[in-house]
């Protein structure tokens, strides 16, 4: 028997595991954005207002989109069909990039105050 034709013991622990690894991501990506936003007021209020909220915002999407995806890849694990969204690695793309974008306004702004 080869070792690709034994299916895993639970099937369900792999979609517990993924979701408490969005759950990490979630926790982990709000805080960046939230302290570069921090770090961002005495550069520019505006700017890190903007970024503050729409990191928030980006966030609860995310979160309410790993909730939804951990319901329909349960579905999809017991009916054995594939699983397939690109929807949450966007925005945690969105989210990494704002994060990077407020460092480096941070780093700019700062070398030149």
């Amino acid at each position: 028997m080869d070792p690709e034709d034994v299916p895993p013991p639970d099937r369900g622990l792999q979609n517990e595991r993924t979701a408490l690894a969005w759950q990490r991501t979630l926790l982990s990506g709000l805080a960046c954005a939230l302290v570069a936003t921090r770090l961002t007021v005495p550069v520019s209020e505006p700017l890190a207002l903007a970024t503050g909220l729409s990191a928030l915002l980006c966030t609860a999407a995310l979160a309410e989109l790993s909730r939804r995806r951990f319901r329909r890849n349960a579905r999809a694990l017991a009916a054995h069909r594939p699983l397939a969204d690109g929807r949450a690695p966007l925005l945690v793309t969105v989210l990494v990039v704002l994060t990077g974008v407020l460092a480096a306004v941070v780093v700019l702004g700062g070398a030149q105050a």
